[in-house]
């Protein structure tokens, strides 16, 4: 198993804290957020991992990881920095994508781990408290997610809603390729127009992989995990960290 985490962001909502610091380094019970991602994934045993930056890349030196760098983290969204590392994506182990702004505990990883399915996404079937935690309507922000009867396959993901109803899960941000997938995964991406690849949001390229035939299934949890998005998150977290992640 190998780990790719997205970096490159500027992270606006999280300013003044990300004025002259990655989001991703941005501090949360005294620990950057990717400090808290890289426990978890090694006590997994993954250590083959690599970063996508952008904004103010050079203070990830210190970590020692190899970096692909997105020199248009500025105009472009996660997919297009993905793709930056796509030559991690070589059919030889499988590949776990991993936004750089969320923490999660070891169960929510090893569900991930545990589950079958050309890609595997981490869902949140206790959403809504943490939603209702982050902001006083969670429809202005949370996004459809809709299982197949089997309970376990994705059928559609990454909309606006206009009823709760209407996310039976949370798409969290955590994402397992299986090594078998790779070539068609970039075959997809690779045939979208250029302006597509840059602007398109991953939930919607996991949209197009399921129209395309591509199993992908859902890794149910219930809570264990969080995402740091902007400056009220953080004041949130300071009081409910530890009931959120030990879920």
């Amino acid at each position: 198993m190998k780990a790719i985490i997205l970096a490159a962001g500027l992270g606006s909502r999280l300013r003044p804290y990300t004025d002259n610091c990655p989001k991703t380094l941005v501090k949360l019970a005294g620990k950057p957020l990717l400090e808290h991602q890289l426990a978890v994934l090694g006590h997994a045993g993954i250590n083959d991992i690599v970063l996508v930056t952008g904004y103010l890349s050079q203070q990830f030196d210190r970590y020692g990881f190899t970096q692909y760098f997105n020199p248009d983290y500025a105009s472009s969204n996660m997919l297009f920095s993905l793709m930056c590392a796509r030559g991690y994506f070589d059919g030889q182990r499988d590949v776990l994508i991993c936004y750089g702004d969320i923490v999660y505990n070891d169960r929510v990883l090893q569900t991930v781990l545990r589950q079958q399915g050309d890609v595997v996404v981490a869902a949140d079937l206790d959403w809504q408290q943490l939603w209702q935690l982050r902001m006083e309507d969670p429809l202005t922000d949370a996004e459809s997610f809709q299982l197949a009867a089997d309970g376990r396959r994705v059928l559609q993901l990454g909309q606006k809603m206009t009823s709760l109803s209407q996310a039976e899960a949370q798409y969290i941000g955590l994402v397992k390729c299986s090594a078998a997938v790779h070539e068609r995964l970039l075959a997809q991406y690779d045939a979208l127009p250029p302006a597509r690849q840059r602007q398109m949001y991953m939930t919607d390229f996991l949209q197009l992989l399921i129209h395309a035939g591509i199993e992908v299934n859902a890794a149910l949890h219930q809570g264990g995990w969080l995402e740091v998005d902007s400056t009220a998150d953080l004041l949130v977290y300071h009081q409910y960290m530890e009931q959120l992640l030990q879920k």
